[in-house]
């Protein structure tokens, strides 16, 4: 078998690049990768009708002033400055446009922002160092109540919060953060090519008449099926990496490569796990392959089911629409655990590094601890079923 394997795996990939509609989509897709990390440079700001300043200028402005505030510690001497800096701004209509917005209350904007999330109006124009933590304090208690949250979930995740380092440093990291908004688009992307481009490798074989050939070989259809099992897993782990990285560089073009070591509260003020951002995507990263990995399975798995590249491509675009669609209520904590599980909804940076949790050996663990787990028992499940499903294939009953 071993001497006949590799040149399946190579002859089915000659086959799958030979596709013009793989090419087409990975082309598309790319070009959507550099569209979404350059698109915030595109279009101006109006006042009065008159072109104010365009939003490649406003970036360069936010981006700047981020970065001369970067590494110093969201106390009250920094809390203090940017209330000052917001007190001198007029109460006038487009005051944020006037010199006094621009001059002293403008180069504060990311602290603004950050105080504003956590305690709104107007209590960010007072609030202290102690009262903005504990205004996070608050909102964490609140959030794991509606979740419903059991008291040893309460106390684990409090416990895991003290490890947190406080006051957190302000660290310009905004195309991190724009990459880890932009994972869900890269998590949508990755399933349109795997739906478009893996169920062929096997309904082609269908389509073609081809598969009546298999029935004369000597090795069976074993070897053909690992190869191509083969081939659509790393096809679609090497896509998704290649998009990914092509995201990352446009954005880093754009907003520079700094803000690795930042907190990852700095993105998202629920997180109570010690991470920094560079940690945070390695893993959206790492659940990402291992989503294709499933996706790809699954993708077989209908395809050999319906004979067709249609119908997966169908089935598989109509459930991320549902997902896109529609959410479970919190409230319904065992339907919305799953719901949450589901790829797009998981490699969301509020969701994966959020409050839930899974029970394992008196312990808790994490959600990328615990999903890339099921997602491995699933592919496996799934692959098993397609291998039987193909195995018993009979050409001569169409």
């Amino acid at each position: 078998m071993s001497n006949n394997f590799w040149p399946l795996v190579i002859y089915e990939y000659r086959k799958l690049f030979r596709r013009k509609i793989l090419w087409i989509t990975l082309g598309a897709m790319t070009a959507l990768c550099i569209f979404a990390a350059c698109s915030h440079l595109l279009g101006n700001a109006y006042v009065n009708g008159q072109v104010y300043e365009s939003h490649g200028e406003a970036l360069e402005k936010k981006i700047a002033f981020a970065k001369a505030l970067s590494g110093r510690a969201l106390d009250d001497m920094l809390l203090s400055e940017m209330q000052e800096g917001y007190a001198k701004v007029p109460n006038i209509p487009l005051a944020g446009v006037s010199r006094e917005y621009q001059t002293y209350a403008r180069p504060y904007e990311a602290i603004w922002q950050y105080a504003f999330l956590l305690a709104g109006d107007p209590a960010y124009k007072t609030i202290t160092e102690e009262e903005l933590y504990a205004a996070r304090s608050e909102k964490l208690e609140q959030g794991w109540t509606n979740e419903q949250l059991g008291s040893r979930e309460k106390e684990y995740l409090r416990a895991t919060e003290e490890k947190v380092e406080k006051p957190f440093v302000f660290t310009y990291c905004e195309g991190w953060g724009v990459l880890a908004n932009l994972m869900n688009m890269l998590c949508v992307l990755q399933l349109l090519l795997i739906a478009i481009c893996i169920p062929p490798v096997f309904s082609g074989e269908h389509s073609c008449r081809t598969d009546q050939l298999i029935q004369s070989t000597g090795l069976g259809k074993k070897p053909l099926y690992l190869a191509k099992l083969l081939v659509g897993t790393t096809f679609s782990a090497l896509s998704t990496l290649f998009l990914g990285m092509v995201l990352m560089g446009a954005l880093f073009c754009v907003y520079g490569t700094e803000g690795a070591d930042a907190a990852l509260q700095l993105l998202n003020f629920r997180c109570v796990w010690p991470l920094t951002v560079g940690e945070g995507i390695r893993i959206l990263f790492g659940l990402l392959l291992i989503t294709a990995l499933l996706r790809t399975v699954l993708a077989m798995l209908l395809s050999e089911c319906f004979r067709s590249s249609t119908v997966p491509l169908a089935l598989m675009s109509g459930f991320l629409l549902s997902v896109l669609l529609f959410r479970i209520p919190e409230e319904y904590r065992l339907l919305s655990g799953i719901w949450n599980t589901i790829p797009v909804n998981l490699v969301a940076v509020w969701e994966v590094f959020g409050s839930r949790l899974y029970p394992f050996f008196g312990t808790f663990l994490t959600p990328w601890q615990a999903v890339p787990v099921i997602y491995l028992l699933l592919g496996i499940g799934a692959a098993v079923l397609c291998f039987r499903r193909y195995k018993s294939f009979q050409a001569g009953g169409r």
